[in-house]
């Protein structure tokens, strides 16, 4: 019986190491960017070719950096596509700025992913008569430091060909408040905090019950 415990403890004890592990690379503990990070993440993505590259706003996304608070925040953004992609190379011409788009998003997200950041919303039920825009995504960051080494891969900047052969128009809003955990995280930690409860209570029965019949001496 105290083996069947002990990897009953030991089973319990796994998750809740995984989902600390998890917790702390998802949620992160960063430090606000210095002005040296902010100088060497303008350098790389200031260097990198602008055919089409990123295309940044660089005074703006330099304001952005530089008044860094190390928490996570969210963007809303708005896409309205071109009917037909509008590639530099002709030959690449032959989809719709959706198709180009789509493109763009098989690299963006796994970018986003191994940066504990993510889309939590997206529609493209935006009513164009009325809005003028095709698709509204809302994309949740890390840090301020994650959606820069973002920017600064390569990976990004030579994926950005597709987003702006695929955009006819697009708008990117900050949002950054009180972060309310999220109720994923919040339903875990309850399961595993019950779990260890109901099986200290379950230990203690058992350790009762034997002296009571005077199986333990």
């Amino acid at each position: 019986m105290k083996r069947n415990r002990r990897a009953i403890f030991v089973l319990t004890l796994l998750p809740m190491a995984f989902f600390l592990a998890f917790t702390y690379w998802y949620q992160g503990i960063s430090e606000p960017l210095t002005a040296e990070e902010v100088s060497r993440y303008m350098n790389i993505i200031e260097s990198q070719p602008q055919n089409p590259g990123g295309r940044h706003k660089i005074p703006a996304l330099r304001d952005f950096l530089e008044n860094d608070d190390g928490k996570p925040f969210y963007t809303v953004n708005l896409y309205k596509y071109f009917d037909q992609a509008t590639y530099q190379d002709a030959q690449m011409s032959n989809v719709t700025g959706r198709e180009a788009f789509d493109r763009f998003t098989r690299v963006m997200v796994p970018l986003l992913i191994q940066h504990a950041s993510h889309p939590i919303f997206g529609s493209n039920q935006m009513l164009e008569t009325l809005t003028g825009w095709d698709r509204l995504v809302i994309v949740r960051y890390r840090s301020r430091r994650d959606i820069a080494d973002i920017f600064a891969s390569s990976e990004f900047a030579e994926a950005s060909k597709h987003k702006w052969a695929a955009l006819e128009k697009n708008e990117r809003m900050l949002v950054q408040g009180v972060h309310i955990p999220e109720l994923f995280i919040a339903a875990i930690a309850i399961t595993i905090v019950w779990s260890l409860v109901a099986f200290c209570i379950r230990g203690s029965g058992v350790r009762i019950a034997l002296r009571t019949s005077g199986g333990v001496n």
